[in-house]
C-alpha cells in the first residue's frame, strides 16, 4: 500500500512539474526568443501627454508577459532630443514613440528598425492605410501607429442655422461666399481664421490647402513640387482672404492653436483645426459656443474633392533593443481594438483601427467618429525628409512672409522649392 502511494505521489509531482513548465512556456513563448531571453523588464521613451495609456498597456503587458514595461516620460517637446541621446550612447531603451516628421529621420539614421517582419497581416489589414503608410519611409516600417490625427473644418452650426443654410460648404469658394454673407448679416465678424505665422502648424495647413487645390509637396521621385500653379493658388487664396477681409486679418500673427481663439469666442464661423477641437470647444469651460460645434470634411475645389494633413503617432523599436521581440509585443498591445477604444474614450486618441469607426456601440457613443472617419481617405503626409525639422525651419518664414505681404507669392515660392531641393537625399 506504501508503495502504491509513492507512486501516485511521485506521478502527480511530475504531472504538477510539467504544467508549471508548460505555463513558464507560454509566459515566454515570444516569436524569435528563448526562455533565458526574457528579460526582467523593457523601457518605453514616451510623451507625457497620454502617460497613463501607457502605463495601462504596461500593465497589460506584464500580466501577459511577466515583463515589466518601465516609462521614460518627458514633454512632447523633449522627447526627441530624449530617443537621439539615449541611441547615441547606447541606452537600454527599447520602444520609443515615433511622430511623424521623424519617421524619414530615424530610418536614415538608423534610429529604429524595420517592423515588417514582426507585423502579421492581420494587424497590417485592420489599421487604417493612411495611418500605417506615414510610418513607411523607403520601404521600411519604423513604427505602428496608435494614435490617428489629421484636421478638420470645425464649423458653428447655430451661425449657419442662423443664415439660413442646412449644410457646411463643400469648397472653398462656398465657404468665402457663405462668410460674407453672414458677416454682411451680422452673425460672425469674419468667416476663419488661420493659422498664419511662422510655425509648424503653418506647414500642416499648407499640406491641406496644397492638396486641396490639385498640388503635392513633393513628386513621385521626391523631388519638390512648390512653385506649381495648384500651390500658387493655394496660397493666394489664403492670402486675398484676409485681404479682401472675410478673413481675420491678425491670422498672420496666429498659429493654428491660436486661430481656435476667435473661433470659441463667437467671433468666426469656421476655424480648421485637430481632432481635439470637437471636445475641447464644445466644452462650456473652455468656450463661449459649447454646444455650437460640429465637423466636417475639408472644403475642396474642382481639383479636389477634399483634402487634409495626415496627423498621429506611433511607436517604434530601438536599434539599440536588446530584446527587439519583447519590445514589438508592447506595441502590438496598441493595435487591439480594446486599448484603442480606451484610448480615445479616456485620453481622446483617435483609433488607427479601420473598423472602430465602424463599431455601433462606439458610434452611437461619439457620434464624431462617423464624421472623422472619411477625411482619412484623402489626408496627406508632410514632406517625408530624413532632416525634416530643418527643412520646415527653413521654409515656415518663406510661406509666412507671402501670406504677411512682406514678399510676393512667386518669389516665396520659388525661393522654397530653390532651398528644398537641397534636403532631397
Amino acid at each position: 500500500m506504501k508503495r502504491l502511494v509513492a507512486v501516485l505521489l511521485c506521478m502527480t509531482m511530475a504531472v504538477s512539474i510539467t504544467a508549471c513548465g508548460n505555463s513558464e512556456t507560454e509566459n515566454n513563448k515570444v516569436a524569435g526568443t528563448e526562455a533565458g531571453d526574457k528579460p526582467e523588464s523593457i523601457s518605453v521613451i514616451c510623451t507625457t501627454d497620454e502617460e497613463g495609456l501607457y502605463e495601462y498597456a504596461g500593465k497589460k503587458y506584464e500580466e501577459m508577459y511577466g515583463v515589466k514595461v518601465n516609462l521614460i516620460c518627458q514633454s512632447y517637446d523633449s522627447t526627441h532630443e530624449k530617443i537621439t541621446t539615449t541611441w547615441t550612447g547606447g541606452g537600454d531603451a527599447d520602444v520609443c514613440y515615433v511622430d511623424i516628421p521623424w519617421v524619414a529621420e530615424f530610418e536614415s539614421k538608423g534610429v529604429t528598425i524595420d517592423l515588417s517582419e514582426y507585423m502579421d497581416e492581420d494587424v497590417k489589414n485592420s489599421l487604417i492605410e493612411s495611418s500605417l503608410n506615414q510610418m513607411i519611409y523607403n520601404g521600411k516600417t519604423e513604427a505602428i501607429p496608435f494614435a490617428n490625427g489629421g484636421k478638420w473644418m470645425f464649423y458653428n452650426k447655430q451661425m449657419l442655422a442662423d443664415a439660413g443654410y442646412e449644410e457646411p460648404p463643400k469648397t472653398w469658394d462656398e465657404l468665402k461666399e457663405m462668410s460674407q454673407d453672414m458677416m454682411d448679416k451680422g452673425i460672425c465678424k469674419y468667416g476663419i481664421a488661420w493659422g498664419a505665422s511662422q510655425a509648424e502648424g503653418l506647414i500642416c495647413d499648407l499640406t491641406t490647402m496644397i492638396y486641396s487645390f490639385g498640388g503635392t509637396w513633393q513628386k513621385e521621385d521626391g523631388s519638390f513640387d512648390i512653385n506649381s500653379e495648384s500651390a500658387n493658388n493655394a496660397v493666394q487664396f489664403m492670402y486675398d482672404s484676409m485681404q479682401d477681409g472675410w478673413a481675420d486679418p491678425a491670422s498672420i500673427t496666429y498659429t493654428d492653436r491660436d486661430c481656435l481663439d476667435p473661433f470659441m469666442a463667437g467671433d468666426t464661423a469656421f476655424v480648421m483645426n485637430w481632432a481635439y477641437v470637437y471636445g475641447y470647444a464644445n466644452n462650456p469651460e473652455n468656450s463661449t459656443v459649447a454646444g455650437n460645434v460640429d465637423v466636417c470634411l475639408m472644403p475642396g475645389t474642382d481639383k479636389a474633392e477634399s483634402a487634409s494633413v495626415t496627423g498621429g503617432g506611433g511607436f517604434g523599436v530601438l536599434s539599440t533593443s536588446k530584446y527587439p521581440e519583447y519590445a514589438y509585443k508592447y506595441i502590438e498591445l496598441f493595435t487591439s481594438e480594446d486599448i484603442q477604444k480606451y484610448a480615445y474614450e479616456n485620453y481622446n486618441v483617435l483609433p488607427t483601427i479601420d473598423a472602430l469607426y465602424k463599431d455601433e456601440n462606439l458610434v452611437a457613443e461619439h457620434e464624431e467618429l462617423a464624421k472623422f472617419y472619411p477625411q482619412f481617405a484623402t489626408a496627406h503626409p508632410r514632406p517625408q525628409l530624413a532632416d525634416y525639422s530643418e527643412w520646415s525651419n527653413t521654409v515656415q518664414p518663406l510661406f509666412s512672409a507671402a501670406l504677411s505681404g512682406s514678399t510676393s507669392i512667386e518669389d516665396a515660392l520659388n525661393q522654397a522649392e530653390e532651398v528644398s531641393e537641397s534636403f532631397v537625399n
